[in-house]
């Protein structure tokens, strides 16, 4: 599914390859968005409002009340959304992760609806928002270098640093903690650097953070494989003389509390 999906990015792409060309926009959105979209079961015309409302909820502004009723309209629109394609799936059932928790949930009581609801918002969000921008920052850090080439070698290297998601989901500390000379006081806050782990130099090893580990791993990691691995490489097998349209400093990383990804990409593909 994730090559027929990129493949017709690709045609797309193919359209409108003079000029200058928006690689996140073109390629980078689609790719993610109907392949998560094809994987939960939600028809393709609710598939750009669903990337709307994912992203007025990562880009959420706590100093703009104009932000915060786009964030609530969101949040609304996407339940919304989630509950109509529960119940359509309860009555038309298909081959897709939605109708399968649906019967999980009525045949064997293994979910709550809210839990069922819940999950598909977040597959949608975190899948969505992640493989976007995954994309994206691997694009900017290859063309930036000028070394397309290195991509095989340098996969792993490059999905770590390129990752979209510099700290875990926020955790509350439960007591008072000590760490070195920081006190962290019982209640507050604490952000969890995945890259300050994977840059340790005691990580002898370990494999990365950047999906998580154990009963935490990211759903969604394998189907970003093969995203990431469906677009990347054969970008510059289509397009060996791809250049970035603007020096690598005015490219523009949008404000986001959550994720760190462009506004777009120009690109210039032949």
């Amino acid at each position: 599914m994730v090559r027929r999906v990129s493949g017709a990015a690709f045609s797309s792409l193919a359209e409108n390859a003079s000029g200058t060309v928006d690689l996140l926009n073109q390629l980078c959105v689609p790719v993610p968005a109907l392949t998560i979209g094809e994987l939960l079961g939600v028809p393709a015309d609710q598939h750009g409002e669903l990337r709307d409302a994912a992203t007025a909820m990562v880009t959420f502004d706590a100093s703009s009340k104009e932000s915060a009723m786009r964030l609530a309209g969101a949040v609304t629109s996407l339940a919304e959304t989630f509950t109509s394609v529960v119940r359509f799936k309860r009555e038309v059932p298909g081959d897709d992760l939605i109708s399968g928790w649906v019967r999980a949930r009525d045949d064997a009581d293994l979910l709550s609806e809210d839990e069922l609801v819940s999950l598909a918002f977040l597959m949608m969000l975190a899948g969505l928002e992640n493989v976007v921008h995954l994309c994206g920052n691997i694009f900017a850090a290859l063309l930036a270098a000028d070394a397309p080439a290195n991509w095989t070698a340098r996969r792993d290297e490059l999905m770590e640093a390129a990752n979209p998601l510099p700290f875990a989901i926020r955790r509350f500390a439960v007591s008072d903690l000590t760490i070195g000379d920081q006190i962290i006081p019982k209640g507050d806050t604490v952000l969890l650097s995945v890259f300050g782990a994977d840059s340790d130099p005691a990580r002898n090893g370990r494999p990365s953070l950047m999906f998580g580990r154990g009963p935490h791993y990211c759903l969604g990691a394998q189907v970003s494989d093969l995203i990431v691995d469906a677009v990347v490489p054969e970008l510059f097998v289509r397009y060996p003389q791809v250049r970035l349209a603007v020096p690598e400093s005015e490219l523009e990383y949008r404000a986001s509390w959550r994720s760190q990804g462009l506004v777009a990409l120009p690109v210039h593909l032949q």
